[in-house]
């Protein structure tokens, strides 16, 4: 028809399934001509005015998709499909309450319930009305206790509102009914090594792993325990399991290498944490760890090396620019730390205050007086009850002249600590016996 320009006859059942053929495929341009010529055959057919409609919302036109589900209401007032459309519009503009409540008044008269149960406890989770949306998936889980989904949201719920004791109890009836729900035992496992009973969480991953050999998330979990009781080879075991079962990740590969550090194991260590950050060369925490390690034994020209290898993939990364910085420190090279610090300073101007220290550090063996200035002042405005850039404001302000206004600072700081003896080597005029700022 749409090649020849031809009106052949369709009964509305079939533009029905060819528009849904077309949406499965993702082929919307096509689904929207079906329904187009379904409609020209068929004006008032419901079926396909609500697929017209579902278009249009998949496509933003949301004005256009509320008159139709407006009208196709006036027909057939209790048509599921209509509540179901309007509430996806309301919470697709953020108005979670409106979908709520066009959802509860379809309650009345929809028999299958459990989707629209869902729906709302959805919009629940979207408000963080995390105690509103608790009842609603329970509601899912007593009709389908294979839903894990609602269960994984229903947790989700108990623990954000601290009823880590209703968590359990809900994971203990379901596995009542089930004894073999790998899903529900590897939630309780978490829940326990959250409570700081290890004992009690690694029977649990056990469990979930007798339910299911297979179970990749169970040994995860149960080797990050055994991990933090000090059981270094038991985990390392249940690492290695789970590699066997699924596809090798920079994660797991991180994991075996900090178990082989703690058990001295330095080849170890070295081989897996590499494969790391081969497998992933964007694995933060992985060349931070290894990049430590070297500066840890002195070997500022390997660490120097990873370093510069590791800010390829992460340059956005404050723990490896510092990292980079405190190489280039310890090296000498003075300017280029200085370098790396203001990078960071780039991303991000709220930072520890071990970073700023060190960053003014640098700036003071370069006795680059002017830019401690700025830097100091800039620091000021995150940590102003540091006395420490009190004294360097003083000081570099002595530098430029302005005794009056380095005066100030230096009182100001003298009110809650003593002038550093690294600041005296670099202004003579805060030592105690010659000092004119008083």
């Amino acid at each position: 028809m749409l090649k020849t320009n031809t009106v052949f006859y369709f009964d509305s059942s079939d533009f029905i399934n060819i528009s849904h053929h077309f949406i499965d495929q993702a082929n919307f341009s096509l689904a929207k001509k079906a329904i187009k010529m379904g409609l020209e055959q068929h004006p008032n057919n419901i079926d396909l005015m609500l697929l017209k409609s579902e278009l249009l919302i998949f496509n933003s036109k949301y004005e256009d998709a509320y008159k139709i589900l407006n009208f196709v209401e006036e027909i057939d007032p209790e048509n599921r499909e209509v509540y179901l459309q309007k509430a996806t519009i309301y919470s697709k503009n953020n108005l979670s309450e409106e979908a709520i409540e066009i959802l509860k008044s379809a309650l009345s008269f929809i028999d299958d319930k459990l989707e629209i149960w869902n729906m709302i406890a959805m919009e629940f989770l979207l408000l963080e009305d995390f105690e509103s949306a608790i009842p609603f998936f329970k509601k899912c889980l007593d009709y389908d206790n294979e839903d894990y989904q609602s269960l994984y949201n229903l947790i989700f719920c108990y623990e954000n509102i601290g009823m880590i004791d209703e968590s359990i109890g809900e994971l203990s009836s379901v596995l009542e009914k089930r004894p073999y729900s790998k899903i529900a035992w590897h939630q309780l496992g978490k829940i326990y090594n959250k409570q700081g009973k290890s004992k009690e969480s690694i029977s649990a991953f056990d469990f979930a792993i007798i339910s299911d050999d297979q179970f990749v998330s169970a040994y995860i979990e149960k080797a990050k325990v055994l991990e933090k009781v000090k059981r270094y080879n038991e985990a390392l075991e249940n690492y290695r399991l789970s590699i066997e079962l699924s596809e090798p990740n920079s994660f797991i590969y991180f994991r075996i290498a900090r178990c082989y550090i703690k058990i001295n194991n330095k080849k170890l260590f070295l081989e897996f944490i590499k494969k790391s950050v081969r497998e992933e060369p964007g694995n933060e925490k992985a060349w931070v760890f290894l990049i430590k390690y070297y500066l840890k034994n002195n070997n500022y020209r390997q660490a120097k090396y990873l370093a510069s290898k590791a800010i390829i993939n992460n340059h956005n990364s404050i723990k490896i620019l510092s990292l980079n910085a405190i190489i280039f420190k310890e090296i000498g090279d003075t300017k280029q730390s200085i370098k790396f610090y203001n990078q960071i300073l780039d991303f991000k101007e709220n930072l520890s205050w071990k970073i700023w220290k060190r960053l003014l550090k640098c700036l003071i063996d370069n006795k680059e007086w002017t830019e401690l200035l700025r830097t100091s002042l800039k620091a000021k405005k995150h940590y102003p009850n540091k006395a420490f850039l009190d004294f360097i404001i003083s000081g570099c302000l002595l530098k430029n002249g302005k005794l009056n206004e380095a005066i100030y600072f230096y009182q100001s700081g003298k009110k809650t600590s003593q002038v550093p003896d690294k600041l005296i080597k670099y202004f003579p005029e805060f030592d105690e016996n010659k000092t004119l700022l008083v």
